[in-house]
């Protein structure tokens, strides 16, 4: 249908700026992996949802994105809850595991500080399953914290490259981080996860990366690089 994808995200007005990140995942992720593309929109929807008070714009937004949502379904290959957040909590895993082999390998560029991010806007994703009285799914205290470090390294290589310096090393494996309040436990725990990938992931995740560093850059910490949806 023509009206099957949502406008262009200078027409969604403010009120939909926190679901650009997601939105933009599911246009990345369509042809790499429907389901999560479709897991991306789905708690975007939901979240939009949630808002009181929506403008005119946001309902029109919704609507949109609900035509979208039973235009993918088919395709997304969707098997149930249970099955489908331990599927998603995998694709984001193997994006954590790749972003953190290529950052401790030395390869600190805005492509690596890309899947830091997309990593850390799937992990959010979990969130919508196993929900309880409108309440959001609580992330493991595992998952938790590595969606913060996620974010906080992809942060601190993006801020790098745009400097145009080369980031600081990730912090060393078990290394307190308390010091720190972005440095959260957990990050480096996956150090080395990505060695264990198949060839052929290791194959799809290198196209994705190619494909990631082709969108937006990660939001700038200091406000710069788009408003809240690289």
């Amino acid at each position: 249908p023509p009206h099957s994808r949502p406008p262009p995200t200078r027409a969604m007005g403010e009120q939909a700026k926190p679901l650009l990140p997601f939105l933009q995942r599911g246009d990345e992720l369509q042809r790499a992996d429907p389901k999560v593309a479709y897991y991306c929109r789905m708690f975007a929807c939901e979240e939009g949802m949630r808002t009181s008070d929506k403008t005119p714009e946001m309902r029109e937004l919704l609507s949109l994105l609900v035509l979208q949502l039973e235009k993918t379904k088919p395709s997304a290959g969707l098997q149930g809850a249970e099955e489908d957040e331990a599927y998603v909590e995998n694709f984001a895993l193997r994006l954590f595991a790749k972003a953190d082999k290529l950052d401790r390998g030395g390869r600190r560029d805005a492509k690596t500080a890309k899947l830091f991010y997309v990593a850390s806007i799937v992990i959010e994703t979990l969130r919508q399953f196993d929900v309880s009285n409108g309440a959001k799914h609580e992330l493991s205290d595992e998952m938790a914290g590595k969606q913060r470090y996620a974010a906080w390294r992809a942060g601190e290589l993006a801020k790098a490259n745009r400097e145009g310096r080369t980031a600081a090393p990730p912090p060393e494996e078990g290394e307190d981080e308390s010091a720190s309040a972005a440095r959260t436990t957990g990050g480096g725990g996956t150090a080395g996860g990505g060695a264990g990938m198949d060839d052929e992931y290791e194959s799809f995740l290198s196209e994705l990366t190619d494909n990631l560093g082709k969108g937006a850059g990660v939001p700038g910490r200091d406000g710069s690089g788009g408003g809240g949806g690289g």
